[in-house]
């Protein structure tokens, strides 16, 4: 992920989906009839009316992508901004996408959206213009929630009653809750625990997550884990539900279990370097994660297929939590 896409995050959404919970902003008369059309409610009081079963998805944004493979739907097109970086797609994509064009936001996104003649898009986190002009090639949802990120069981609840398919969306909540209470289990020492949860983009940046209501935040607090509490504390105090601390202040990421990336491996190493680090609690008890990019996106916009990558890979460290 890159910086300016997690500084792009950082811009909080303060909008309220004013519809049924349980049905994750949308109503239809009957789940079963795929004549049906749903209605999805946005945080603006508008809605979009969706006819029929949409057959010609395009994501723009990486949950909505791993949510539609999910339910065994490729997208017609999607947008991957780890991708434009990495050069490659989420390993838990598998090859699903190998034949899918990726949009470029380089060039002109909303017209190689049209090119594809979609009949639903879902893109969370673009520009006004951009999604009026996307709203006019199809219908079109963007964010969900209130948050920074969309909570990953309401967009597969959603997900699942627009292609009409809600059984599907409770397998797969239950079959990704069951992978997060195991760990747990697995674990005990953990519930209960701190944690800090960081990106580092730059010489003297560090992006550091402050909202337990994020959608990020969530799925460490499925795991037992609550936000170390100075972090909670400065990002009421800034208003902001992700931060970027300095160099010097090292010591705000003190926490029984850290997990953090890097943009580039020498920052990274910088880290390693910097004043107060060693002495992270984290630190000492060897609790310590340092992910990929890759990794990392699948904790900082968690979606199925994502979570049960990343669970594996962070499992050691979890076990070292005191």
């Amino acid at each position: 992920m890159t910086a300016r896409r997690l500084r792009a995050l950082t811009v909080l959404v303060v909008a309220l989906i004013a519809v049924v919970f349980g049905l994750a902003g949308c109503s239809s008369k009957s789940a079963d009839d795929k004549r049906d059309p749903v209605q999805v409610n946005l945080p603006d009081r508008t809605s979009v009316t969706i006819n029929g079963t949409p057959k010609r998805i395009v994501t723009l944004g990486d949950q909505w992508t791993d949510i539609a493979l999910q339910f065994g739907i490729t997208p017609v097109a999607y947008y991957d901004g780890l991708k434009q970086q990495t050069k490659q797609d989420e390993p838990w994509y598998g090859d699903k996408l190998k034949d899918v064009p990726a949009i470029d936001v380089g060039r002109d996104a909303v017209g190689q959206v049209a090119k594809v003649k979609p009949d639903l898009i879902l893109a969370p986190g673009f520009g006004q213009e951009q999604t009026q002009a996307l709203a006019n090639i199809a219908p079109m949802i963007g964010k969900i929630s209130g948050q920074q990120i969309d909570p990953w069981e309401d967009m597969v609840r959603l997900f699942g009653t627009i292609v009409h398919q809600p059984d599907r969306a409770n397998q797969i909540i239950d079959k990704t809750n069951a992978k997060i209470t195991s760990l747990r289990q697995r674990y005990p020492n953990i519930v209960g625990k701190t944690y800090a949860f960081a990106l580092i983009f730059g010489a003297d940046q560090i992006q550091v997550l402050a909202d337990p209501n994020d959608g990020a935040a969530k799925l460490f607090g499925q795991l037992g884990f609550q936000i170390a509490p100075q972090l909670v504390a400065e990002g009421k105090k800034s208003g902001q539900a992700r931060f970027a601390l300095s160099a010097e202040q090292i010591p705000m990421l003190d926490a029984d279990l850290l997990v953090v990336s890097a943009t580039t491996p020498a920052l990274q190493e910088r880290l390693g370097h910097l004043p107060g680090y060693t002495n992270l609690t984290a630190v000492r008890d060897n609790a310590y994660s340092f992910l990929s990019l890759q990794d990392i996106t699948a904790l900082n916009e968690p979606s199925p297929g994502g979570i049960d990558y990343v669970l594996d890979r962070l499992a050691p460290t979890l076990g070292a939590v005191r």
